[in-house]
């Protein structure tokens, strides 16, 4: 990946900083431990026990979101673009919420973009004070984005902008997030990418969301965007180096 590009305006409570040596050794510290949490999204039962399959149909979508485009595979998880004929927008997509919550460490997730422009591929986590930490939203068919939002009153974002020379839907990446009490890392298979230093708040614990979209945000929505999913390999959180 490309070095991040400010995408979003320094706020009181995250400011960006240069990515340093100090961060590739710790990510790699991270990586190389035990996760407290990991799952391979294979067991259709397990999905249902751990995560909440939503459903919503949102106008400044060009999708809605149903339970049926949750799918478990031998390979993993699909979030799969399907034809709805009773949503707005005529087609639906797949969203899902874990019922665990988990405070500080390494967040990482192995997944497949969909191949097709318009296509919004989303991993990340939502605290209970209000903060949503993007771990990425990647676009097809090489843009990632990372960002920390302040959903409160008077709030903000800040975040960064990374391109790759490459096509992120030919394969798997790993995307990830170190949460620390005061510095939050972005990591594209295990590269640092960039870096906050924030100031108090964040500091609730957090689910972990994944879910795709289609919107005219992130690039042109196709005609027919059928059969172009989202996949999830595999979540690890490591709480621990």
């Amino acid at each position: 990946m490309a070095p991040a590009t400010w995408g979003t305006p320094n706020q009181p409570w995250g400011t960006r900083r240069p990515v340093t040596a100090a961060d590739r050794a710790l990510i790699a510290r991270y990586r190389a431990g035990r996760p407290a949490i990991e799952t391979n999204f294979t067991d259709p039962a397990e999905l249902r026990a751990q995560w909440t399959l939503q459903a919503d149909d949102r106008s400044d979508l060009r999708s809605c979101r149903q339970p049926a485009n949750v799918v478990t595979t031998p390979a993993g998880l699909q979030l799969r673009t399907t034809a709805a004929p009773a949503c707005h927008a005529k087609w639906a997509t797949g969203y899902i919420i874990s019922k665990f919550k988990q405070r500080y460490g390494l967040f990482e997730a192995s997944l497949q973009v969909a191949n097709e422009t318009g296509v919004n591929n989303a991993f990340w986590l939502a605290s209970d004070a209000a903060y949503e930490i993007d771990v990425v939203e990647a676009h097809y068919p090489n843009d990632a984005h990372m960002t920390l939002h302040n959903w409160n009153p008077g709030g903000a974002s800040v975040g960064f902008d990374s391109k790759c020379a490459c096509n992120l839907a030919a394969g798997f990446h790993d995307y990830g997030v170190l949460w620390t009490p005061t510095e939050l890392i972005f990591e594209i298979d295990g590269e640092p990418i960039a870096a906050l230093t924030r100031v108090g708040g964040i500091d609730k614990p957090a689910d972990v969301r994944f879910a795709t979209a289609l919107a005219d945000f992130a690039g042109k929505v196709p005609d027919n965007p059928v059969g172009h999913h989202m996949a999830v390999q595999s979540l690890k959180i490591f709480s621990n180096p």
